[in-house]
């Protein structure tokens, strides 16, 4: 494992099955096994790499705001916990923790003094990925977060997916709303299984299974993610030729401006979201 990384590097396991995390948005690199990256991951690429955390919101905001309280604070596509260090908490043969704390910095951008802290477990054949943040304001704090996994794909032609949704927005035809079983980049190849075609960009809506079946030419992964939690479930390539593709359990853009989950003071917002 020779990964570079822009902060501290940290190794879990190992190649038969291990992780990788910078502790630069605590953001996991790699995640090993049978001495295989189930991820992506690029030096030269490092944005479109591992598994980027979209905290305190997934996407855009409209004009890059949120607005609060009658104030505007600046905070660009996906948040600004994958833009900080996190403090190391824990770390050994199983297991990584590790926080990031507001600051004068964060404050800037989020009015809110709050604790994100980051959990990462290898358990049996599984990567457990615990995530808690803890909201010490004397008003409720909002969120609208997201994961952004790269997934490595060898066979463009068999990248296939579980979904019990109906319909998508498509963002390549204008945010369009899509029937799953009509939109060009998918084939339905069994009852809610779908075969991707080219670069996609879709917003299902509506998916309200856990258990997620992915199959990224010769490797699969079930991915679990609760949907209750993460109320959108994004499809994203970047183009038709990229070795990657995303399966990203996120909320809807702008959703901390109009929908936001929100964390009552001195409470806290937890999830897990599983590999296997």
């Amino acid at each position: 494992m020779n990964e570079t990384t822009i902060g501290k590097k940290y190794i879990v396991g190992d190649e038969q099955f291990g992780f990788v995390c910078d502790s630069f948005g605590a953001k996991i690199l790699a995640f090993y096994k049978a001495a295989k990256n189930q991820l992506f991951y690029a030096e030269n690429d490092i944005a479109h790499s591992g598994i980027p955390l979209c905290f305190p919101s997934f996407g855009p905001l409209e004009n890059h705001q949120f607005l609060w309280q009658g104030k505007a604070y600046e905070i660009k596509q996906h948040g600004f916990a994958r833009d900080n260090d996190f403090e190391l908490l824990y770390h050994d043969k199983t297991r990584l923790r590790v926080v990031l704390r507001s600051s004068r910095n964060t404050q800037e951008r989020f009015p809110f003094d709050f604790e994100f802290e980051v959990t990462y477990s290898l358990m049996n054949d599984e990567l457990l990925m615990d995530y808690e943040f803890r909201n010490f304001s004397k008003e409720a704090l909002p969120l609208a977060p997201g994961i952004h996994p790269y997934f490595a794909v060898d066979d463009f032609n068999e990248i296939v997916f579980s979904s019990n949704a109906k319909s998508a927005n498509d963002n390549l035809r204008n945010y369009a709303l899509v029937n799953m079983n009509e939109a060009d980049c998918l084939e339905s190849v069994a009852d809610q299984s779908y075969r991707i075609h080219g670069a996609p960009d879709l917003h299902v809506l509506g998916h309200t299974q856990s258990s997620n079946l992915l199959s990224l030419g010769s490797q699969k992964i079930e991915m679990n993610f609760d949907p209750q939690r993460f109320k959108r479930y994004t499809i994203w390539r970047k183009n038709a030729d990229v070795s990657y593709v995303c399966f990203e359990p996120a909320n809807e853009e702008n959703a901390l401006n109009i929908n936001p989950q929100m964390v009552a003071p001195g409470e806290s917002w937890q999830t897990q979201v599983v590999l296997r």
